[in-house]
C-alpha cells in the first residue's frame, strides 16, 4: 500500500515538473519569436532611411530636451503607479511608496521583456502585501482597459484626422459608432459574465473582484480615468522632448495624439514591448505630418534607449533594495 502511494506521488511530481518544463519552453519560444520579429522590423526600418543623414543627427543630440525627457519620463512612470494604486487600495491598504516601488520594478521588467512578465512581477510583489492573485489581475486588467479606451476613442480619432486625407466628420462619426458598439458589447458581457465566470472557483473570485469596480469602487475608477488622461498627456510631452532632442519642432497636440495611438502598438504581442512596431509606426505617422524621417527615427531611438537604460538600472537598484529589506526582515524574526 505504501509503495502504491509513493508511486502516485512520484507520478504527480513528474506530471507537475513536465507541465513546468512545457510552460518554460513556451515562454522561451515566445521570447525568441518576438525577439526575431523585433530584429526584423528594426532591420527594415534602418533599410528604409538614409543612414548617413541619420548618423549625423543621432550623434549630436540637443541635451536640454534629453534632460527634460528624463524628468517627464519618471513622472510618467509615477503616474502609472499612482493610478494603478488607486485601484489596488480598494482591496488592500498598501502604502503608496511601497506600491510605487513595486510598479517601477515591474515596469522595468516589462520594458526589457514581454509586458506579461512585468504583470507577473507586479502580481508576485503585490502578493507579499497579502493581495491575492485574482484581485491583482482584476485591477491590472481594469487599468489597462481604461488606458486603451482613452488611447482608442480620444486620441486615435485625432491622429487619423492629422494623417489621413479624409473628412474629420466621417472619422468622428465612425469613432462614435464604434464607441456605441463597444459600450453595447461591454454591457452584454457584464450581463452574462456572472454565469460564465461562476463555473470555476478561480474565475468566480476574479469576477467578484472585477465587478466591485462597478459597484463599490466607482470613485476609484473615475480617479483612475482622470490620472490616465493626465498620464497620456505626459507621455506625449515625453515624446515631444525626444523629438526636440533630434532638433525637430513637432506640433504639440498632434504629437500628443500620435504618441498615445502608438502606445496601442506596444500591446500587440508580436515583438518585445513594441520594439520595431512603435518605431515603424512613428516613422509613418510623423512623416505624414511633414517631419523628417531620419530625425524622427533619431528621436524615437533616444526615447527607446532611455527606456532600456532606465529599465536596467531600476531593476538592479530596486531588486537590491527589496533583497536587503527581505534579509533584514528575516534577521529581525525571533528564533
Amino acid at each position: 500500500m505504501m509503495s502504491t502511494d509513493n508511486n502516485i506521488k512520484d507520478a504527480s511530481i513528474d506530471e507537475t515538473e513536465g507541465r513546468r518544463e512545457v510552460s518554460l519552453g513556451r515562454k522561451i519560444s515566445s521570447f525568441v519569436l518576438r525577439l526575431a520579429v523585433s530584429l526584423a522590423l528594426i532591420f527594415l526600418i534602418f533599410k528604409s532611411i538614409d543612414l548617413r543623414v541619420f548618423t549625423e543627427v543621432v550623434v549630436s543630440p540637443n541635451l536640454l530636451p534629453v534632460f527634460a525627457m528624463v524628468i517627464f519620463s519618471i513622472f510618467f512612470v509615477f503616474l502609472g503607479g499612482l493610478k494603478l494604486w488607486i485601484l489596488f487600495r480598494g482591496f488592500s491598504p498598501i502604502k503608496l511608496w511601497l506600491f510605487t516601488g513595486y510598479y517601477f520594478l515591474a515596469g522595468s521588467v516589462g520594458s526589457l521583456a514581454p509586458a506579461i512578465f512585468g504583470d507577473v512581477t507586479l502580481i508576485g510583489l503585490a502578493k507579499r502585501s497579502q493581495i491575492p492573485f485574482h484581485k491583482s489581475i482584476s485591477a491590472i486588467l481594469m487599468d489597462r482597459f481604461i488606458t486603451m479606451v482613452i488611447a482608442l476613442f480620444i486620441f486615435t480619432p485625432f491622429t487619423l484626422v492629422f494623417v489621413l486625407p479624409v473628412e474629420p466628420g466621417f472619422i468622428f462619426l465612425l469613432t462614435a459608432a464604434t464607441f456605441v458598439l463597444s459600450v453595447g458589447f461591454v454591457w452584454i458581457s457584464l450581463r452574462f459574465a456572472p454565469s460564465l465566470f461562476g463555473k470555476l472557483a478561480v474565475t468566480k473570485r476574479f469576477w467578484e473582484s472585477f465587478s466591485l469596480f462597478f459597484s463599490q469602487y466607482r470613485s476609484n475608477l473615475y480617479i483612475n480615468f482622470l490620472i490616465s488622461g493626465l498620464r497620456a498627456i505626459v507621455s506625449g510631452i515625453t515624446l515631444i522632448l525626444a523629438l526636440m532632442a533630434a532638433n525637430l519642432s513637432p506640433p504639440f497636440f498632434a504629437t500628443i495624439c500620435i504618441s498615445n495611438s502608438l502606445s496601442i502598438l506596444t500591446h500587440i504581442p508580436v515583438s518585445l514591448s513594441g520594439l520595431g512596431l512603435f518605431e515603424g509606426g512613428g516613422l509613418i505617422l510623423f512623416e505624414a505630418i511633414g517631419l523628417n524621417r531620419e530625425q524622427v527615427l533619431a528621436g524615437l531611438l533616444y526615447h527607446r534607449v532611455y527606456i532600456i537604460i532606465w529599465a536596467v538600472l531600476t531593476s538592479l537598484v530596486l531588486t537590491l533594495l527589496f533583497a536587503v529589506k527581505k534579509t533584514g526582515a528575516k534577521r529581525d524574526v525571533p528564533k
